[in-house]
């Protein structure tokens, strides 16, 4: 069914463009989860002899993520993004539900390492279909708030209605995730929120003086909260049997792997001395066993993410497009760097998973499924075209005015969403 101007109805939930998604972006997540597989059952079989006796346990559970992840992101490349625009209060109303769950539901079913991160309906094989809601809510949090800022347009300068609506939400969002705890969850959608925001068109100062804030905050709450932590950054060896034990251990992996690595399967350092090596740390036994080149391939696999992603969102079809390609490559991106930098000794440790690799099938699976909105998203690209014309796609959506597409239009387009249609 096809509107007299070209254009497809938004209502219709499966997207009928025989468009192609991005395949480089589709070939290198496809590929890092493959080899995310491989890297979960080389750091894991170990703790999973000792533990379960049975060195098959995390990679069959991880098996398991990855097939219902793939079969979300085919799904997910299907659905028209616009689908996703209608229906971004209740996805988040669902969150905000999930994230109040784990506060009140009992500790068994929820607490694991201290943090009530998890709403567990079982153990053994049952566990399988246990959830981590904050991994979700990480993308009902960017299709919310695409959407909201994609139609305020120019008045994000204004800051009773721009800047201070949207730090109250997502300070309240922050604030469920910090009663879990979960600093690295929090800081992820702080800097998942902040881009959107910037990328929105919002005022540069705000959006500064905002950052500002929020790292002030962030030192604050690694000093009161985390000082071991923190004490641990600035000298692990002075606290080599406790909060320092996990960074020396990581280091020692990368410097024992050298140029080419030991050989899959041969690190040392996941023989029950790195903590939970198939985890937070798996880029730890990543360097041991395939060396420098290996990391690096990795680290390019995610620059490759992020060129890929940004161009999408560049010469998305509408605003609310390109600010859900902006958070989604935003997300992907920022949490894997941060991983990286925390088994580096960069940063503080914070916990975060790297994204299709770490083991996690809530990760996994909601990583993919982000990836699939983002192919979804590319279909309506045209590449030929990209930087001369205007999407009819934009055009269907009545709220948003035609816009150039092309880097130098960015930020100037995003900024114009909400404005009127132009009279024809």
């Amino acid at each position: 069914m096809v509107k007299s101007d070209g254009s497809r109805p938004t209502h219709l939930l499966f997207d009928r463009t025989h468009r192609s998604p991005d395949r480089v972006l589709l070939a290198t997540v496809i590929g890092l989860t493959a080899f995310g597989l491989i890297m979960v059952y080389s750091a894991s079989f170990v703790e999973a002899s000792v533990l379960y006796s049975n060195p098959f346990y995390y990679l069959l559970r991880q098996a398991t993520g990855a097939v219902i992840g793939l079969v979300a992101l085919w799904v997910m490349q299907r659905i028209d993004y616009r689908v996703w625009q209608h229906y971004s209060i209740q996805l988040m109303a669902v969150a905000l539900v999930l994230l109040v769950l784990v506060l009140i539901l009992p500790a068994s079913m929820t607490e694991v390492n201290g943090s009530r991160s998890w709403i567990r309906f079982g153990e053994g094989w049952l566990g399988v279909l246990s959830i981590q809601p904050a991994e979700f809510v990480k993308l009902a949090v960017i299709i919310y708030f695409a959407h909201w800022l994609s139609r305020r347009g120019h008045r994000l300068g204004d800051v009773a209605y721009g800047l201070v609506p949207f730090a109250v939400i997502l300070g309240f969002i922050c604030g469920l995730i910090m009663l879990q705890p979960d600093l690295g969850t929090t800081i992820i959608i702080l800097m998942i929120g902040g881009t959107i925001f910037f990328a929105a068109g919002a005022n540069l100062l705000h959006v500064t003086g905002a950052a500002l804030l929020a790292s002030v905050a962030f030192f604050a709450l690694i000093v009161t909260f985390r000082s071991g932590r923190w004490q641990a950054f600035l000298d692990p060896w002075s606290r080599a049997s406790t909060e320092g034990y996990q960074i020396i251990h990581s280091l020692y992996a990368f410097g024992s792997g050298g140029l080419f690595g030991q050989g899959v399967g041969m690190s040392r350092q996941k023989h029950l001395w790195l903590p939970q090596p198939h985890t937070d740390t798996i880029y730890a036994i990543i360097g041991e066993e395939w060396g420098l080149l290996g990391t690096l391939a990795v680290l390019v696999a995610f620059v490759i993410i992020a060129v890929r992603g940004y161009r999408i969102a560049a010469r998305a079809p509408s605003p609310f497009a390109a600010l859900v390609a902006v958070g989604i490559t935003s997300w992907i991106v920022f949490q894997a760097f941060v991983n990286i930098a925390v088994t580096v000794a960069l940063i503080p440790f914070t916990g975060l998973t790297l994204p299709f690799l770490s083991y996690g099938s809530s990760s996994l699976i909601s990583c993919l499924m982000a990836t699939g909105i983002l192919l979804n998203i590319s279909r309506h690209v045209d590449q030929s075209n990209a930087h001369t014309t205007t999407s009819v796609a934009s055009v269907a959506d009545k709220d948003i005015t035609p816009h150039p597409v092309g880097w130098r239009h960015w930020r100037s387009r995003l900024s114009g969403a909400g404005s009127r249609p132009r009279s024809r």
